[in-house]
């Protein structure tokens, strides 16, 4: 199956996340943007580093990516197999729930 679609099935269970207010996708680059709470959208402040902390925490796991303020930026490359997209986008759910607190 074609990357994009798969990427897009990975991101899905994402929305449960309250920390989550927001996802988009275009193409096969996904950004992934980190709240307080997404009933409020009330966001971290950028001390709190809260996309940093989540990228550290993904790294600890083996996956390396990149936070722009707030919003953690997943930009696989095309040779990436359903296997490594599943990683990718468990990692970041588990970092997510282990470094950001639900308030």
């Amino acid at each position: 199956m074609h990357l994009y679609k798969n990427i897009s099935r990975e991101i899905a269970p994402l929305w449960s996340l309250p920390q989550i207010s927001d996802i988009r996708q275009v193409g096969l680059t996904v950004g992934i943007e980190l709240v307080r709470n997404w009933r409020t959208r009330e966001p971290f402040q950028l001390a709190e580093r809260a996309g940093i902390r989540v990228c550290e925490a993904m790294a600890s796991a083996g996956v390396l990516t990149r936070p722009i303020g707030n919003v953690i930026v997943i930009m696989p490359p095309y040779c990436t197999t359903r296997k490594q997209l599943k990683k990718i986008f468990n990692t970041l759910a588990d970092s997510i729930q282990a470094t950001l607190p639900i308030t």
